[in-house]
């Protein structure tokens, strides 16, 4: 997906991550630098990110690695396309034709297409043409851009709005807030830099991949599932570690299965390194707790999964057994009733909240749940059962 170097410094500006290399330089060198130099469009033909025209277009495409990227060089190229004699225009240039007829430079710019990213703002302030500011829709990277500047700023409450939760439980944003405050790297960032950016294939999910303070790589894991872009997961490296979580996972589950702790363990905690808000994770050392006989730990690392990821059903299933097993009612209810949210007519849920209201001495209110479970799924004997028990 990426050339990265192993002498990973641009050879241009000696700061940025080196990501190509450059005909024209002779050197490995950032996208910046490459931007650059390109939006000349004097770059070969033979290079992937030379400019490719179309004679129907006044402007190249220019092939991008991000977003951050398309915008950079596309203005670059405007601030030098303004001044130039245009062969559209009759070779006057763009910003005499602007200043001599605006209407008509205008009516002439809107007669083309243009991607997603263009800068139409800027080109026409450039130009001094009149615009009415564009809104777009927030992207993956616009998402990445203001959770890196909230920790920069070290603003750890702005945080949790950029993410995929969105529950009212005060204790799960604030033990969300804890846990992202507790990763080391977070604490330390001054600068970041967009490296890559791309969609999946499903559409709803994205990544972002930067570079934190020129040396730490970096990767954000995002979803669109309810219209908006929301980040799901940070990870401490780049790209690849995303695809090698489901065999991570299938490796921790099996050590669980052969009740392999000292595996388990193992792997669990040196990939919380580098997947360090993994719902998952948490949830496996979850089950490891409960494996080696820590109760109270499991229950803390149930809790952490699912202030971690707020719609992941798993953990509130286990955390509300754990507590009406324990006999505290008060918060298996708590558990259940944000379980029901997720599952509404799922009759194991509801007879496990039934159970919780009984075992709190809400009668009425496990009655009515039962009946309810019954009338619907007339079959459910447990339901039946707890309904005859609680009469006698």
């Amino acid at each position: 997906m990426l050339k990265l170097f192993k002498s990973n410094r641009c050879q241009s500006c000696y700061n940025e991550r080196a990501m190509r290399q450059c005909p024209r330089k002779k050197k490995n060198i950032c996208w910046q630098c490459c931007n650059e130099t390109r939006c000349d469009t004097h770059c070969p033909d033979s290079c992937p990110y030379s400019p490719k025209r179309d004679a129907s277009n006044p402007f190249p495409a220019f092939k991008a690695d991000s977003r951050a990227e398309a915008e950079n060089v596309i203005k670059l190229h405007i601030d030098l396309w303004i001044g130039r004699e245009n062969p559209m225009l009759q070779n006057i240039t763009p910003e005499k034709m602007a200043v001599e007829s605006p209407q008509e430079m205008l009516s002439w710019l809107s007669g083309f297409q243009y991607p997603q990213y263009f800068p139409m703002d800027y080109l026409l302030q450039k130009l001094n043409l009149p615009f009415s500011p564009t809104s777009s829709k927030e992207d993956p990277e616009t998402i990445a851009g203001k959770w890196m500047n909230s920790l920069i700023q070290l603003k750890w409450d702005n945080l949790r709005q950029y993410t995929i939760n969105e529950s009212s439980l005060y204790d799960l944003a604030e033990r969300y807030t804890e846990i992202i405050k507790s990763i080391p790297q977070f604490s330390k960032i001054s600068t970041y830099s967009m490296l890559y950016s791309g969609l999946g294939e499903d559409g709803i999910s994205a990544i972002v991949y930067m570079e934190l303070n020129h040396k730490q790589d970096w990767t954000l894991v995002l979803s669109n599932i309810k219209g908006d872009w929301k980040i799901r997961q940070n990870i401490a490296g780049n790209p690849e570690a995303y695809f090698k979580q489901n065999k991570l996972y299938s490796n921790i589950a099996e050590a669980i299965g052969k009740a392999d702790d000292a595996t388990a363990w193992d792997l669990i905690e040196s990939n919380l390194k580098i997947y360090p808000d993994c719902a998952d994770l948490y949830y496996y050392r979850a089950l490891y707790w409960q494996m080696v006989k820590q109760l109270d730990q499991a229950t803390v690392d149930f809790f952490n999964s699912i202030a971690l990821d707020n719609d992941w059903q798993e953990p509130y299933l286990h955390l509300s057994s754990h507590y009406l097993a324990k006999g505290d009612y008060e918060q298996a209810k708590v558990w259940l009733l944000e379980l029901q949210k997720m599952l509404p007519d799922d009759p194991n849920v509801l007879n496990n909240l039934a159970a919780a209201y009984a075992g709190n001495g809400e009668f009425k209110y496990a009655k009515q749940l039962w009946q309810e479970i019954l009338k619907k799924n007339p079959a459910f004997e447990l339901a039946r059962k707890n309904l005859e028990h609680l009469s006698d």
